[in-house]
């Protein structure tokens, strides 16, 4: 569980570095230069570090692999635009949604019952409780489209946790890192040019470098953190990355500290670690 948690934290500081620099680039720019980067890094690892791994089995797991990373690519970009148009309790709101469905799919389909369901759950639920009810003065109207994107959002992360939980038992799992970013970078690179915005200069010095060095240990530690625990687990212990958010940026960009806060992480995480 505990690379779950670490990757919830790079993900935390990936949204930190997000809104700095969303402020000057449209979200698809940003994504396009991004994925070039993380891909490269990728590659390299995968080049100098992994002599043996398995690239395609058989042309219907190759159909799989990369249905999955479509999936997870589109939910991406459904979270971007739903995230710029609504508040972070709404985003959180479809979160669970996604969790639910995951844990849905698991009981029916796997019969998988994480240990101490019943008050792990319990936990989870009051430590949101708590975060959105003292959130709920700063709920901002939303737009029905807005709430299509969320919904879409969670039904295509959900999708990609159990397709990727799957994937992970035959491939390596930075293997299936560098593929999701390759596919990432596809979706954008031809929605950015039907949408005729121009990229960014590669070379032009930004903070988006960083972004996708956090974003590399991020994606990385979240695929091993699901290869040794289940989807469940992971989507629901991923929903902290918005309470780590935060306490971040309490810290780094001077925000009102609200002591709820630290309740609700603390209880969610204790809720995760029961689960797990």
């Amino acid at each position: 569980m505990e690379y779950l948690v670490l990757s919830s934290i790079f993900f935390a500081f990936s949204n930190v570095l997000w809104k700095w620099i969303v402020s000057d680039y449209l979200p698809l720019q940003v994504i396009v230069k991004r994925s070039i980067i993380t891909c490269f890094i990728g590659i390299i690892v995968l080049i100098f570090k992994y002599d043996n791994f398995n690239f395609y089995n058989t042309v219907g797991q190759a159909v799989f692999v990369n249905l999955t990373c479509l999936i997870g690519a589109f939910g991406l970009v459904f979270m971007i635009y739903g995230i710029k148009q609504s508040s972070l309790n709404t985003f959180i709101h479809y979160s669970l949604v996604g969790s639910t469905v995951t844990a849905t799919y698991l009981y029916l389909v796997e019969g998988i019952i994480p240990k101490n369901y019943a008050l792990g759950i319990s936990c989870i639920a009051l430590g949101f409780f708590i975060f959105l009810w003292k959130q709920r003065h700063n709920t901002k109207i939303v737009s029905f489209s807005t709430h299509r994107y969320l919904f879409a959002m969670a039904l295509c992360f959900s999708a990609t946790a159990i397709m990727q939980w799957y994937n992970l038992k035959t491939y390596d799992l930075v293997f299936l890192a560098v593929h999701q970013e390759l596919v990432v970078l596809t979706v954008a690179g031809f929605m950015l040019y039907f949408l005729k915005q121009s990229p960014i200069p590669f070379f032009k010095l930004d903070y988006i470098p960083v972004m996708a060095l956090v974003v590399s240990f991020a994606i990385v530690l979240g695929m091993y953190g699901l290869k040794v625990t289940n989807p469940f687990i992971s989507s629901i212990i991923s929903l902290t990355s918005s309470i780590f958010t935060i306490i971040l940026a309490v810290i780094l960009l001077k925000e009102d500290f609200k002591w709820y806060y630290i309740v609700s992480m603390l209880t969610v995480l204790y809720g995760a670690w029961l689960l797990s």
